[in-house]
């Protein structure tokens, strides 16, 4: 027999259909993603940490983002410190493509 669990105590995430790419490649899930791929670093899917903005689906598309752009490709403008509209592009472009996994 399988126990339910009850639906107060499950964390919500948001549905990656309806949150906007600014949102998700801006969102502290998907840079430490890509930073964390980048440094080498192992993956970490059950931090706690990553389920405070309920985005812990975007630290996986971070960690696959960063495979597939140019290593040196910066998530924010360093001279206006806003997100990157190149990194906003290509993601919009592999999403769409399906190389980002769900």
């Amino acid at each position: 027999m399988v126990s339910e669990i009850a639906s107060d105590s499950v964390p919500k995430q948001a549905d990656p259909d309806l949150v906007s790419a600014d949102i998700i490649v801006g969102s502290h899930a998907f840079r430490r993603g890509v930073s964390e791929v980048r440094t080498g670093r192992q993956p970490r899917y059950d931090d706690e940490v990553l389920a405070l903005d309920g985005m812990q689906w975007a630290y996986e598309w971070g960690r696959q983002f960063a495979l597939l752009v140019p290593h040196d490709l910066p998530l924010i403008s360093p001279d206006e410190g806003t997100i990157n509209p190149r990194a906003v592009y290509l993601f919009n472009i592999y999403r769409a493509r399906g190389q980002l996994c769900r």
